[in-house]
């Protein structure tokens, strides 16, 4: 996204603004694999930490299952009618038939995202990170050459970019799809519905699982509609120099969402082989990488907010409004390291009610609070302000979940953690593992 921001901005505010506008409908598809992904990774790492590969190999199927279909439904309904979906998500009706082209384009290319997504998920829950890092890097540098090639050489404007977002992602997504074709072994996996005592009562836990993360990315598009909707009056300006500003913050967290993606798989398969001593290791290893890595990046961007917003604005306004906004964005970044951990310790152990809270209040409930309050007293600023509120919100619900595991975890051992109130069911062959015998 940051690169189709860079490509078309040559071409003007509103071509900054249909890229930015169309984020939350790619959301909306791109939730779908984030949630059977997070969940197929947490039962295959606990899983293995519990040495039933059969088990971790009908959970891998699983995120398939789960997210393929309904993606595929969701994308079609996106693409009978995009600009009604745009309208509804916060842009006017200009801008709504402008970004429709772009967006039905990435919409198409996200369904096939879900085939990396998850793919992704599942080959770091299985201890392939290199595989998965590989096949990111391939497809977004794929992705930057066809960008030059369709919207600089052949002029393709806002559509050139959603036709390189297609061709990588097909790249992205036939990797995963020779890898678990060719794989053998622990690697490998069966496609089809999961059945027989090995499965038993994955369905109920991946849906557990799924279900709060996919909400959370569903509810993360509809407070970016309201973000644009908050912006809008203000012009065309504001809405390019919020998307700005937010993909550049975006991108500074990548290495945090790295990190989380490795830590799930090192904390679920800790916490499936009851290693407590393991678990709490890389659980402060993680929180206080995270920590270190929000103050430099954010003092980074603090410093920096006018340069860096300056190389995707060539319009004054926009690259004024975007250095505002960046360098708001930067504040609240500082901190979210606490919120990532968070989420991801109770993600990788199997406790859906504390990362729901978590990751719902990261993605949106925190921030669509101050955004119907500050920007109606404040004005833009308010809109600003409202980011910086609803970050220190997220951030402190999951500092204090995280002391109350730990407390709890303490007085009762890793069993109490893992098999609370909130916990999954495991079938009885896993439960000594899950005890920490």
């Amino acid at each position: 996204m940051l690169v189709h921001a860079w490509f078309v901005a040559d071409l003007g505010a509103a071509a900054i603004a249909t890229i930015a506008i169309a984020y939350p409908v790619t959301l909306l598809v791109a939730a779908l694999g984030y949630g059977a992904g997070i969940a197929a990774a947490s039962q295959v790492a606990r899983a293995l930490g519990a040495g039933d590969r059969r088990r971790a190999d009908a959970a891998a199927a699983l995120g398939f299952w789960l997210s393929l279909p309904a993606g595929l439904a969701v994308t079609a309904a996106i693409l009978v009618d995009t600009p009604f979906w745009l309208r509804l998500l916060g842009a006017d009706a200009a801008l709504a038939e402008a970004a429709a082209p772009y967006t039905a384009l990435s919409t198409l290319g996200t369904a096939l995202m879900l085939v990396m997504i998850v793919g992704g998920f599942i080959v770091r829950a299985q201890g392939h990170a290199r595989l998965s890092g590989a096949i990111m890097m391939a497809g977004f540098g794929l992705n930057i050459l066809l960008d030059w090639v369709l919207i600089r050489v052949c002029g393709l404007g806002t559509g050139g970019a959603g036709w390189a977002a297609i061709g990588a992602q097909l790249a992205g997504a036939g990797a995963y799809g020779l890898h678990f074709a060719r794989a053998r072994g622990p690697g490998r996996i069966r496609f089809r519905w999961p059945g027989g005592r090995s499965a038993a009562g994955l369905l109920p836990e991946a849906l557990r699982l799924a279900v709060p993360a996919t909400g959370s990315s569903l509810l993360a598009a509809f407070a970016m509609a309201l973000f644009v909707e908050a912006a809008a009056p203000y012009g065309d300006a504001a809405v390019a120099a919020q998307g700005i500003a937010l993909r550049l913050t975006l991108v500074a967290a990548l290495p945090l969402l790295g990190m989380m993606a490795g830590a799930q798989a090192v904390l679920g398969h800790a916490a499936g082989a009851g290693r407590r001593d393991r678990l709490h290791r890389a659980l402060f290893f993680v929180l206080a990488a995270a920590l270190a890595y929000g103050a430099a990046v954010g003092g980074l961007m603090l410093a920096l907010a006018g340069p860096l917003v300056g190389v995707f604005a060539q319009d004054p306004d926009t690259a004024r409004e975007g250095a505002r906004a960046l360098t708001v964005f930067a504040a609240a970044f500082v901190p979210v390291g606490l919120q990532l951990t968070a989420a991801t310790l109770f993600q990788a152990i199997g406790a859906p009610r504390r990362a729901a809270a978590v990751s719902l209040a990261a993605q949106g409930l925190a921030l669509i609070p101050p955004l119907l309050i500050l920007p109606p007293l404040m004005g833009y600023t308010g809109v600003l302000a409202s980011r910086v509120a609803a970050e220190v919100l997220a951030d402190g619900l999951g500092l204090v979940l995280m002391l109350a595991w730990l407390a709890e975890a303490r007085r009762a051992g890793l069993a109490a953690a893992v098999e609370g109130r909130e916990a999954v069911q495991v079938p009885p062959t896993h439960e000594a593992a899950h005890q920490g015998a």
